[in-house]
């Protein structure tokens, strides 16, 4: 059942990744031509940049456990027997999981009280707890691929995570 899930957080993910990006360079241009070329200045661009780049932050976040990409200690599994490398991973997987515990409990309550405050985003006037809700949402997913992990140390499966070629989505 979390691999079904987890294919649906890469396929997400992975839109939501190239939208944000496409976003912040098509505002980003639009930006540079109305200042240049029209001599005026977009109010809201900069905000518009500034929150595709967080948000795409904390998606990349998520992204890093299913590609492995998060730094890490490589040294140590390889000095130790192959049954004390299975307790390393076991302490790993069950560290991330705690660590995305707190994501999203704390993101969570920053999302809440922000959104109980009413604050607007100088420019754009949204509220900027909408913003602050990619945290809890980004240590959700990160939580289901860290479970994921753990479930496959359980069934006794190798975990792989994804390649980071074109070829693997």
């Amino acid at each position: 059942m979390l691999e079904s899930i987890n294919k649906i957080i890469d396929r997400i993910e992975g839109f939501a990744m190239i939208l944000l990006m496409l976003v912040a360079t098509v505002v980003a241009i639009v930006q540079v031509i109305a200042r240049y070329v029209f001599n005026n200045s977009l109010s809201w661009s900069e905000e518009t940049i500034l929150y595709s780049l967080i948000i795409m932050s904390f998606v990349a976040g998520s992204m890093g456990v299913r590609y492995a990409a998060h730094i890490c200690v490589e040294v140590l599994p390889l000095v130790v027997g192959p049954r004390l490398q299975m307790v390393l991973k076991y302490i790993a997987a069950l560290l991330g999981v705690a660590f995305a515990l707190t994501i999203v409990y704390y993101g969570g309550r920053l999302f809440l009280n922000t959104l109980k405050m009413g604050q607007l985003s100088p420019a754009m006037r949204i509220p900027v707890a909408y913003i602050y809700l990619i945290i809890p949402v980004s240590g959700f997913s990160m939580l289901l691929r860290y479970l994921w992990i753990v479930e496959s140390l359980i069934k006794h499966k190798e975990y792989k995570p994804l390649a980071m070629d074109i070829s693997s989505t």
